[in-house]
């Protein structure tokens, strides 16, 4: 009895802590919001570079973008609801702009510092929006093919910019969606190529808010107490998080983490708390309230930076991150990322990594739908929405049949001399990736039997 209630106690009790105030407050997204024709524009920009908002801004408007040269800097803003004009001066650093409307073609939007006859730097529109990535091509070769990803690319006019070996997948790039399309009717009559598949580009991570100071925050509940120790046997039980990089934590923390692998080049540039490190402390803290052992903790943790310096992660790179954990000896996965298509390749890696005794937990997405969001909705992990006091899912968390269980979605985090507000299906996944690990680390169980166990206590029933 006392085993079948671990987890259920334990999540009631955070609910218990949760603010009713952050119930309804929805996660804030990274990026730029500004729809064609909108008259209000929302952003979250920690620190882009003044050309990579201009691209974003050309790309949303259609307008051609001219920049003064030498003048780019970084892009410090966060504002909802702002007429376009008022978006402007937020998002241009204090520099002057003037929209021009054009007799024929798009207006023309000038960033300059004193002079608008300055401002020659063509920008190239980007409008970066998740989805389908028009311009790429994932091949797919068939086992002992004779012909190489490197012919191939060089016969479809094709730069190869990312390989996955142990699925025979490869990522094609190409000028334009009209010749990726035409190189993918040609590839898919090569008799060497089993299967061609789109990349998908996925939004980025909701972002940690800072509290306001003399805000009210529910009691500590941390990995303060945590200590690491080695298992008897030499086998730790090793936990990845495919994220955005995670900064370096306490020391106590860090002594937890065996790696941390960049997938993708880069890190953010926001100064406050990075989504990577929220979940590699909210998972650390999960681990804290099931390996309760005096003797301390033998979890292990493997960080996996997915979105470099970007704001969204590919499909193709997250599959990356679960093939490369496996190799790592990674038993339990968390991932705080998906989109609404499918990826293939990614659901044969999870399979793979399922089939091997491997245990995933998704975040089942924070659009407030019932519709699919992958991986969360793959039937080979774990979906885990955000739920509140009564055991329903907040406003914005989504809670289609695909959902397994639910965590509590919002979290408070200490860092840097300042405590954050995490909210979103993220922080609720990481929790009960760590709840699990240490359970099973705690127990001894099988992975088998801790899956069965956090199904059935944390087991989240959709109402009609």
């Amino acid at each position: 009895m006392r085993r079948h209630l671990t987890f259920s106690l334990l999540i009631g009790w955070l609910l218990m802590l949760s603010l009713e105030a952050d119930e309804t407050a929805a996660p804030l997204r990274v990026g730029l919001a500004w729809p064609k024709g909108a008259r209000t524009i929302d952003a979250r920009i920690p620190g882009w570079p003044l050309t990579r908002v201009a691209a974003r801004i050309s790309g949303a408007t259609g307008w051609e973008v001219f920049l003064e040269p030498g003048s780019d800097r970084p892009v410090r803003a966060t504002f909802t609801n702002l007429p376009p004009a008022e978006a402007l001066r937020r998002l241009l650093g204090g520099l002057n702009f003037s929209l021009q409307p054009q007799p024929k073609g798009p207006s023309r939007l000038y960033i300059y510092a004193s002079d608008r006859d300055r401002a020659v730097q063509r920008i190239v529109a980007d409008d970066h929006k998740p989805g389908r990535i028009p311009n790429e091509v994932i091949v797919r070769l068939k086992p002992n093919s004779t012909v190489t990803i490197e012919e191939i690319a060089s016969a479809v006019g094709g730069r190869l910019i990312g390989k996955a070996p142990a699925l025979r997948a490869y990522r094609l790039q190409f000028d334009t969606a009209e010749a990726a399309e035409a190189a993918r009717k040609k590839i898919a009559e090569m008799t060497e190529v089993a299967a061609t598949e789109n990349n998908y580009r996925w939004e980025a991570p909701d972002a940690p808010e800072g509290s306001p100071a003399g805000s009210a925050t529910p009691p500590a509940t941390g990995s303060a107490s945590l200590k690491p120790r080695l298992a008897p046997d030499g086998k730790d039980t090793v936990v990845g998080i495919i994220d955005t990089a995670a900064q370096p934590m306490s020391a106590d923390k860090e002594a937890f983490v065996l790696s941390r692998t960049d997938l993708v080049e880069g890190r953010s540039s926001d100064p406050g708390i990075w989504h990577g490190t929220a979940m590699a402390e909210e998972f650390l803290r999960g681990v804290s309230m099931t390996d309760t052992a005096a003797g301390g903790s033998a979890v292990r943790l493997r960080l996996y930076n997915a979105y470099g310096a970007n704001e969204t992660a590919t499909s193709f790179d997250v599959t990356r991150g679960v093939l490369r954990a496996a190799e790592d000896g990674v038993r339990i996965l968390s991932l705080s990322l998906g989109g609404p298509e499918p990826s293939p390749m990614l659901q044969e890696a999870l399979a793979s990594f399922a089939e091997q005794g491997g245990l995933v937990f998704v975040a089942a997405g924070n659009q407030g739908s019932e519709a699919p969001f992958y991986p969360a909705a793959d039937p080979r992990v774990i979906a885990v929405t955000a739920v509140n006091r009564e055991g329903g899912p907040m406003p914005w968390a989504n809670r289609g049949n695909y959902v397994d269980v639910g965590a509590p979605g919002v979290t408070y985090i200490p860092f840097q001399g300042q405590t954050w507000v995490v909210r979103g299906t993220s922080p609720a996944t990481a929790l009960t990736a760590g709840m699990a690990a240490g359970y099973a680390d705690r127990t001894g169980a099988p992975l088998g039997a801790v899956r069965d166990t956090i199904l059935r206590d944390l087991s989240f029933q959709p109402k009609p």
